[in-house]
C-alpha cells in the first residue's frame, strides 16, 4: 500500500506488512478525512464575484458578513422578492476557524485585518511599538470567526440606557424580543441564555481541571460568589460559548450556511467596497463602489446599502463618501456631503492581568503523547480540550463598591499548565507583551502553573476616535484608542480597585494551599516605582494594559436633536437616505461584557427595521 503523499515510512519494512497496513493507513485516511471535513468546501453558498458586472442591481445590499450582517442577509433574503447582495473583503472560514482553542492562531493571518491603532499618550506605553493589537474577521462571519466565542448578552442596564437617551424600541424588554429569536425560544418569559433550537446553538462548558473549583472556593471565601443572573447579573459562573458540537458557531454557520441554496441571496467574496454611490443633490445613496478581483465595479442599490462593514470600516467607508465630520473631510480635500461626528465615540473594554505562580498539580500536565491524544479526540470525536477555550470560560461579574446589583468589572481567568511556551507565546503574540516581560513569565512557568487572573472595566468612561489616513479608500484608517484617557482617571482607579481584589485571592485557603505567588515582573517605565505598591499598578496598568476587543460606538445611535449621533434609531443615517448602519459601531455606550451576542442582537433588530419600512410588518419566509 502506497503511503499519501508528504507521509514518509520510517519503519522496518515488515512493520506495516498486510493486515496491519491496511489498519494503519485507514486510521490515517479517517484522520485526514476529519480534517478535511472542517473545511468550507460546500458548506457555504457559492462566490457569486467573479459574476459581478458594473452597473448591476440588487434591492439591497449588504456590506460586511460579520455577527450583524450574516443575521441581516439571512432575514431580509426570507423575503422571495428581494434580490439581496452580501459583499465580503474576505473568504471562506479556515479549517484551524473550527478548532475553538486554536482561536488565537487565528490573528495575524488573512483572516484577520490586522488594524493598526495609534500610540496613545495614556494606554500601551509598555508595549512593542506603544501600540494595542486587536483582531478583526475578514471573513465570511467577520469577528464571530475569529473570537474567543463567550456569549454575554449584557443586561438590563445596558439597553434601558440606550432607550433613555432617547433610541425608542431599544430598551431591555424590547430587545429580549430579539434575543429569543435567534436563540430558539418561543416563550416570553425564556429562562436566560435558553439557546437549544435556535438558529445560534450554544453550549455551556465547566472546565475540568482543579483550578476551576479552587477559584470557586476562594471567591466564596471573599464572599464574592454567586450565580450570576438574569435578575441579578452579579456573580461567577460557567459561561455559555457558541460552540457547539465541538466546533465553532461563528454566524457564518448559524445563519449562512443554513440558507446556502436560497435562490435570491449573492454572496461575493474577496469584494472590499471603498464608498458609497451618492447624489448629492437629494442626498441618496444609489449603491456602492468596490473593488474585486482588482477591478472596480459599480453596484446599485434599488431599496437600500445596509453597513454591517464593523466598528472600524463602516465609519471609514461613510468618511470615504463624505458623510463624516466637516473639519476632517475638509482637511482632506474629500467633498462633504454632510457633517455628522462619523468615527467619535470610540469605546473598548480595558484590562489588566496580574500573572501568578500556583502550584502545577492544579493542571495536568500534558506530555507529547497526550497533546497527541487531545489531537486523536478532537479530529474523530470532536471533544476533549481542543473543542473548549478552556479556563476562559469560568468568568465574574463583580460590583467592586457593592453600590448595585449591576456590575463594573468583569473578571476572566485564564490557566497554562507548567512549561507551555507555547500558549504563554500565543498570549504575547495576541497582546503584543515585550519579548522581556515574556521571557519572565516562561522562567516562572518552568516548574509552575501560570494563571492570568484579568480584571475588565465594562462601561468605560474613556472615549477614542477613528480618521482616515489619506484619500486612499484602502488605506487603513488612524485609530486613536485612548483608553485610560477619562478626565477623572476612572477607568485607571477601577482597574487598580480590580487588581487588589483578585489580590485577595492570594491570600484565601485554597489559594495558599496551592502556593499561589504574585508574580513580580520588571517594567523599564516602572522603574521609579517599588513594585506592588499602588503606583507600581498605575503605571504598569497604562503600560501593559490591553483590552478585549470590544470595540464599538463609531456610528452612533441617538436621536435627531442629539449632535454626536450619527443614526437614528431606525439605524438610518442622519440626513442621508438610502443608507442604514448595523453592526456594533451604533451602539451608544458598550453593552456588559462580550459584545458578540449583542452585535448579532443588533442585525436581528434592523433587519426587523427594514422590513417594517419596506413592507408595512414583518415578514418572514422560509
Amino acid at each position: 500500500m502506497e503511503l499519501p503523499p508528504g507521509i514518509i515510512n520510517t519503519c522496518p519494512a515488515d512493520t506495516l506488512a498486510p493486515p496491519a497496513s491496511h489498519l494503519f493507513f485507514t486510521l490515517i485516511n479517517t484522520l485526514l478525512a476529519s480534517q478535511c471535513a472542517l473545511g468550507p468546501e460546500g458548506r457555504y453558498p457559492p462566490d457569486y464575484g467573479n459574476a459581478l458586472h458594473d452597473g448591476d442591481e440588487f434591492d439591497f445590499i449588504i456590506v460586511g458578513s460579520g455577527s450583524a450582517g450574516a443575521v441581516v442577509a439571512n432575514r431580509l433574503s426570507q423575503v422571495k422578492d428581494w434580490k439581496v447582495l452580501l459583499l465580503e473583503a474576505g473568504s471562506y472560514p479556515s479549517a484551524i476557524s473550527e478548532i475553538p482553542q486554536l482561536y488565537y492562531s487565528l490573528q495575524h493571518t488573512p483572516e484577520d485585518w490586522q488594524p493598526q491603532m495609534e500610540p496613545s499618550k495614556t494606554c500601551c506605553l509598555g508595549l512593542k511599538d506603544k501600540k494595542c493589537l486587536f483582531p478583526r474577521g475578514k471573513v465570511l462571519g467577520g469577528s464571530s470567526t475569529l473570537n474567543a466565542m463567550l456569549y454575554v448578552r449584557g443586561n438590563s442596564k445596558d439597553y434601558n440606557g440606550w432607550a433613555e437617551a432617547g433610541n425608542i424600541g431599544w430598551d431591555y424588554e424590547s430587545v429580549l424580543k430579539q434575543y429569543n429569536k435567534f436563540e430558539g425560544c418561543q416563550d416570553p418569559n425564556c429562562p436566560l441564555l435558553y439557546g437549544k433550537n435556535g438558529e445560534l446553538e450554544l453550549t455551556r462548558y465547566k472546565y475540568q481541571e482543579p483550578m476551576r473549583d479552587i477559584l470557586e472556593d476562594a471567591y466564596k471565601e471573599l464572599g464574592y460568589y454567586q450565580e450570576f443572573s438574569e435578575e441579578k447579573p452579579i456573580g461567577l459562573w460557567d459561561h455559555f460559548v457558541s460552540i457547539n458540537k465541538g466546533t465553532r458557531f461563528s454566524t457564518a454557520k448559524s445563519f449562512i450556511e443554513r440558507i446556502k441554496d436560497r435562490k435570491n441571496l449573492y454572496v461575493a467574496l474577496n469584494a472590499q467596497v471603498s464608498k458609497l454611490i451618492v447624489n448629492k443633490l437629494d442626498k441618496t445613496v444609489l449603491g456602492v463602489e468596490l473593488k474585486i478581483n482588482e477591478t472596480t465595479l459599480k453596484i446599485k442599490a434599488k431599496k437600500e446599502v445596509i453597513l454591517s462593514a464593523g466598528t472600524v470600516n463602516s465609519p471609514q467607508i461613510l468618511m470615504n463618501s463624505g458623510i463624516g465630520p466637516k473639519d476632517h473631510l475638509d482637511s482632506l480635500g474629500i467633498d462633504r456631503v454632510t457633517n455628522l461626528r462619523v468615527g467619535e465615540n470610540l469605546q473598548n473594554h480595558v484590562t489588566f492581568a496580574l500573572v501568578i505562580n500556583i502550584d502545577k498539580s492544579v493542571v495536568k500536565s500534558k506530555s507529547s503523547s497526550d497533546k497527541l491524544d487531545d489531537t486523536y479526540q478532537y479530529f474523530m470525536h470532536k471533544n476533549g480540550p481542543l473543542s473548549t477555550v478552556g479556563l476562559l470560560n469560568f468568568v465574574g461579574f463583580i460590583n467592586t463598591r457593592n453600590s448595585s446589583i449591576f456590575p463594573d468589572l468583569q473578571l476572566f481567568h485564564i490557566v497554562i499548565g507548567s512549561n507551555d511556551p507555547h500558549s504563554l507565546s500565543a498570549i504575547q503574540h495576541s497582546l503584543n507583551f515585550p519579548d522581556e516581560l515574556l521571557k519572565i513569565f516562561q522562567e516562572h512557568n518552568k516548574h509552575n502553573s501560570i494563571l492570568l487572573l484579568t480584571a475588565t472595566v465594562i462601561n468605560p468612561k474613556s472615549r477614542g476616535k477613528i480618521l482616515l489616513r489619506s484619500t486612499d479608500p484602502f488605506d487603513k484608517p488612524m485609530i486613536f484608542p485612548n483608553y485610560l484617557s477619562d478626565e477623572n482617571n476612572e477607568d485607571l482607579e477601577l482597574l487598580l480597585t480590580g487588581i487588589k481584589l483578585l489580590k485577595k485571592l492570594l491570600h484565601t485557603k485554597p489559594f495558599t494551599e496551592y502556593k499561589a505567588r504574585l508574580v513580580e515582573y520588571t517594567l523599564p517605565n516602572c522603574k521609579e516605582y517599588d513594585f506592588d505598591t499602588d503606583e507600581f499598578w498605575r503605571c504598569a496598568i497604562r503600560n501593559v494594559g490591553n483590552h478585549l476587543s470590544h470595540l464599538v460606538g463609531t456610528c452612533k445611535m441617538g436621536p435627531e436633536d442629539d449632535p454626536s449621533a450619527v443614526v437614528d434609531p431606525r439605524l438610518r443615517v442622519h440626513g442621508i437616505k438610502g443608507v442604514r448602519v448595523i453592526d456594533g459601531s451604533v451602539m451608544p455606550t458598550i453593552t456588559s461584557g462580550n459584545t458578540n451576542a449583542p452585535i448579532i442582537m443588533i442585525g436581528e433588530k434592523g433587519a426587523e427595521l427594514i422590513k417594517e419600512d419596506w413592507l408595512g410588518y414583518v415578514r418572514d419566509e422560509s
